[in-house]
């Protein structure tokens, strides 16, 4: 991805299709302008989504302890360390069970149509359940939250076309993050099961198309204003 935004290639991500959606302004400052988007909360789910990628390559579980020792954390605050490491314990006690890892970190490079650029994007999880395959996407967050299916309708379009498979279940394996394991008084890990079809794909291309013409006349007009909510734009509120 670095190297197409260096050479100014056009491509899509359900990422920036949702960053988009979400506040136009976010898109803007990140992809046209080229902003820098470092957080806490970013970093943090990129070293749980290496130690999700670590457990399940490994033959034998590996306890929570050892996967959060082999994390690169020194730029993470210390305050982030204690429920990094409670995701992971999560992880560990949550692990698919009764199946076969297919793939882990899988990128693909989708065409989904001639008025689209390339799709691209990242699926975390690809398992193997009797004669199903099936998708896993990791969340990390404060809260749980109504996660969009249609990230997991893209992963099983990549997987019907790569692996020859047809994909009919994902799922959102989600792990909130908490100071402290024996003080929740709600869990802080939920599995929720997203049913698939062929019939799901049609109206995401129609969304990206969308997205997609609205964000070359976002390249040509003026900056749009920032949303309040945006975690990106806030700042700018203050």
């Amino acid at each position: 991805m670095a190297w197409l935004d260096r050479t100014g290639t056009p491509y899509l991500s359900h990422s920036r299709v949702a960053d988009y959606v979400r506040c136009p302004a976010c898109y803007y400052r990140r992809y046209i302008l080229g902003e820098k988007t470092e957080s806490q909360a970013m970093l943090l789910g990129t070293l749980f989504h290496n130690a999700a990628a670590t457990f399940y390559k490994a033959k034998s579980a590996p306890e929570a302890d050892k996967l959060f020792s082999r994390l690169r954390v020194s730029k993470l605050d210390d305050d982030r360390h204690g429920p990094l490491r409670n995701a992971i314990t999560l992880l560990c006690q949550n692990r698919h069970s009764d199946c076969d890892v297919v793939s882990i970190e899988e990128p693909f490079f989708l065409d989904l149509g001639p008025s689209l650029p390339p799709i691209i994007g990242i699926a975390d999880l690809i398992i193997r359940k009797g004669k199903s395959l099936v998708v896993v996407d990791h969340k990390t967050g404060k809260t749980f939250n109504d996660h969009d299916p249609s990230q997991l309708v893209l992963y099983a379009e990549h997987v019907g076309r790569l692996h020859k498979a047809r994909v009919t279940a994902g799922f959102f394996d989600e792990y909130r993050l908490v100071p402290n394991l024996d003080r929740i008084r709600k869990p802080a890990f939920r599995r929720t099961e997203v049913r698939l079809s062929k019939k799901m794909l049609p109206p995401l291309i129609l969304r990206y198309k969308s997205a997609w013409e609205k964000i070359q006349l976002l390249k040509m007009g003026e900056p749009p204003s920032a949303a309040y909510d945006c975690w990106f734009c806030r700042p700018l509120w203050y």
